[in-house]
């Protein structure tokens, strides 16, 4: 749920809460209000009634076919009932009754002492239908009940409208952080002209993302000096090898060894250009240099490569190809093969002793390569392997970035890593951009 929402539920319940208890006070006072204004007229009502009684000779007056009548005449301690009109309620006080019919009645009692019963006192008793009161009750606890939930409707799509407009600040805000690329690009949030919470937000933002590029910028200066000082040595020993073996005098039973060592120290260079590249995510793509792949040859050559890493781990690798394939990828070779090693490799890291490493590599409307693996455990994370310096099995060789290598490279190239362990079998499946000659 937005913060927008959260803003207008929250609101809208609180002005519920406090309009429901502040329309059903005012409610209450207009129900007593109405009760009154009844009372008042039978009050006024049973006086006038009232002072037509007479005791002495006895004259009563006589109540409409609604109104129910009882006339008592108290003295000495006597108490005589002068007139009582049929269905009267059988308890005459103040307040609701049911008589005849079922009809709700409102009695009220009045008493005076009069000029024809100077010794005593009479009291009149008149009970009225209350049904119009009960309409005009109803039909405001109708309009109240309406008008609550009218304006509560009213109050959400205005208070919705209200809060859109106090977020907008921070909507722009969101929009100018996103129109930031990345952690090396210098432009800055605008700072609003109120020096409110906002503003002190946008500063603090403005703040950390300066901090990050100072990191950022700490982070590939030390990438550049240390691949400019790993540089040195790495070329001292790749010229080494290269002398050592075009030398006639050195024995030719050493030489395959030294080959292996110089391959070795080519992938370590072409492995410090890959981390190289991926520090530098805005050169990358001008860091390319596309040509003309043969895939399936590209996939044996790293399968010869890596032969002696199979057999220390003491699996075999075996490879299948489509031979009526002639197509060619336009890609970046070097990447691509630093790609296969990091997948078959892996592989052969974690396959169970004793297995085949299979590698397929097929084409339909794109090259589609395949690794597969036999492993110890049945499953395992997948979308957890593409991240930096994390390990299935911590006992295990290495440090956690080869798939998370495979996997920038990858997106660097347009292509798709899929990773997928079930039943025992890990497979990497790599698809590639149908880009041909």
């Amino acid at each position: 749920m937005s913060l927008r929402s959260r803003i207008v539920l929250a609101v809208t319940a609180v002005f519920a809460g406090v309009s429901l208890l502040a329309g059903w006070l005012m409610l209450a006072h207009a129900e007593t209000s109405l009760r009154t204004a009844f009372d008042r007229a039978t009050q006024t009502r049973a006086e006038w009634l009232l002072s037509l009684v007479s005791v002495d000779p006895v004259i009563l007056p006589l109540p409409t076919d609604n109104e129910r009548m009882q006339v008592m005449y108290h003295t000495y301690g006597y108490t005589r009932e002068l007139f009582r009109s049929p269905g009267f309620p059988d308890k005459p006080t103040s307040g609701r009754h049911k008589g005849l019919h079922h009809y709700s009645y409102r009695a009220i009692t009045s008493q005076t002492s009069t000029e024809h019963a100077p010794d005593g006192r009479v009291t009149l008793t008149l009970a009225v239908p209350d049904m119009s009161l009960r309409q005009d009750i109803n039909q405001l606890r109708w309009v109240f009940g309406i008008g609550w939930l009218v304006s509560l409707a009213l109050a959400f799509v205005a208070g919705y409208a209200v809060a859109g407009w106090l977020l907008r600040p921070i909507q722009t805000i969101v929009d100018q952080a996103n129109t930031i690329s990345n952690a090396t690009d210098s432009s800055r949030i605008a700072l609003p002209k109120s020096r409110d919470e906002l503003y002190q937000l946008t500063d603090t933002l403005n703040r950390m993302l300066g901090r990050i590029r100072e990191t950022v910028d700490l982070q590939q200066n030390f990438f550049g000096a240390a691949a400019h000082e790993l540089r040195t040595p790495l070329t001292i020993m790749k010229t080494g090898l290269e002398v050592t073996l075009g030398n006639e005098r050195v024995d030719q039973a050493v030489k395959p060894f030294l080959a292996s060592q110089l391959d070795e120290v080519s992938r370590l260079a072409r492995l410090l250009d890959e981390f190289l590249t991926l520090s530098h995510p805005n050169d990358a793509s001008q860091m390319l240099n596309v040509s003309q792949v043969n895939v399936p040859d590209l996939a044996k050559k790293c399968l010869t490569q890596l032969v002696p890493l199979a057999i220390e781990y003491g699996v075999t690798t075996r490879v299948e190809l489509d031979e009526s394939v002639t197509e060619t990828l336009l890609t970046d070779a070097v990447k691509l093969q630093h790609i296969l090693l990091n997948l078959v490799e892996n592989a052969i890291k974690y396959a169970v002793e004793g297995s085949s490493i299979l590698v397929q590599v097929t084409y339909s409307a794109g090259w589609l390569i395949r690794v597969q693996n036999q492993t110890v455990r049945a499953n395992g994370p997948t979308l957890d392997l593409m991240q930096p310096y994390f390990r299935a099995d911590p006992l295990k060789e290495g440090h956690g970035l080869g798939l998370w290598i495979s996997h920038r490279l990858t997106m660097l190239l347009g292509g798709k890593l899929d990773l997928d362990w079930q039943a025992f079998t890990f497979t990497s499946e790599l698809t590639l951009p149908a880009i041909t000659n």
